[in-house]
């Protein structure tokens, strides 16, 4: 389990599936998402039967210490041992909890993990133009941005610029 002050991240498991489902169908939640849409409860459940030995995945829930709900969900995705990196995600699903100042947490407890215990030397992120506030959220993180892939993702009904942004381990070290 990884702690913080307000959250800790655990583990995604299965009764989790629901609350992911209802963030993803959401659509204030999901005009910043890169998810298939509509999402349905049974794929999901496929999708979480195949990940769970898959070891280029690290899939955690995100639970509020005040109350121990589940808020959301984060993780690394795509993960190479061979280039030590890996893509990083963040969905804070409950609205009550979004403005906190959370996603910093959240956010340093993953880059901790990712650079100590998984070893990476680099974790990378794509965002879509709707989500200026997780880029500015990321930046304030250590995230560079490191360029724009035009209308490289078809998402929220249409094709979507990916901004991509990255930290090195060096860099977070100095933080």
């Amino acid at each position: 389990m990884l702690d913080t002050e307000r959250i800790y991240l655990r583990p995604l498991e299965r009764e989790d599936l629901p609350s992911r489902v209802k963030w993803v169908n959401d659509p204030e939640t999901r005009r910043t998402l890169m998810f298939d849409y509509p999402l349905s409860l049974s794929k999901t459940q496929k999708w979480f039967d195949q990940i769970l030995m898959d070891k280029t995945k690290i899939n955690f829930s995100i639970i509020s210490k005040t109350d121990n709900k589940l808020i959301g969900m984060t993780g690394l995705l795509d993960i190479t041992t061979v280039h030590s990196r890996a893509q990083m995600y963040i969905t804070i699903g409950e609205k009550d909890y979004w403005g906190k100042g959370l996603a910093s947490e959240i956010i340093q407890a993953l880059l901790e993990y990712a650079f100590t215990e998984v070893n990476l030397n680099k974790v990378y992120l794509y965002t879509i133009p709707a989500n200026d506030r997780g880029r500015k959220v990321y930046e304030k993180n250590g995230f560079k941005n490191e360029g724009v892939l035009k209308q490289h993702y078809f998402c929220v009904g249409a094709y979507q610029d990916l901004y991509v942004h990255a930290v090195m381990r060096d860099d977070w070290k100095k933080d």
